[in-house]
């Protein structure tokens, strides 16, 4: 089984490539750049780019869209909560009033 693995990461260790837009190559004494032949790696390189450039610019026209929805419902929810907050404000008013009433009875008999 492991002779098996073995010949089958040599194999495709032989059909491996790297991807890069240059490749370089070692020489005796100094290095040389070779330049990349036709589909060697630089067309994905290209292509991967293109991709997060138009996956940036959906997900940038989604944000400002959805910021914009986001504000204008904020500024509607804004007097439904505003109502809210002056009943909430009048009937804490009221209980006050009906707690001092009630002290002023009980305490002192006054009503």
């Amino acid at each position: 089984m492991e002779d098996f693995m073995d010949s089958l990461v040599k194999e495709v260790e032989g059909n491996v490539k790297p991807i890069r837009s240059v490749r370089l190559r070692d020489s005796d004494d100094s290095q040389t750049v070779e330049k990349p032949a036709k589909g060697d790696g630089r067309d994905i390189f290209l292509h991967v780019h293109r991709e997060n450039v138009k996956c940036y610019r959906n997900t940038q026209a989604v944000v400002s869209e959805s910021s914009d929805r986001i504000s204008r419902e904020m500024k509607n929810g804004r007097s439904g909560i505003r109502g809210l907050l002056i009943a909430v404000l009048i009937l804490t008013i009221v209980n006050l009033g009906a707690s001092a009433f009630l002290i002023l009875r009980m305490v002192f008999g006054i009503v």
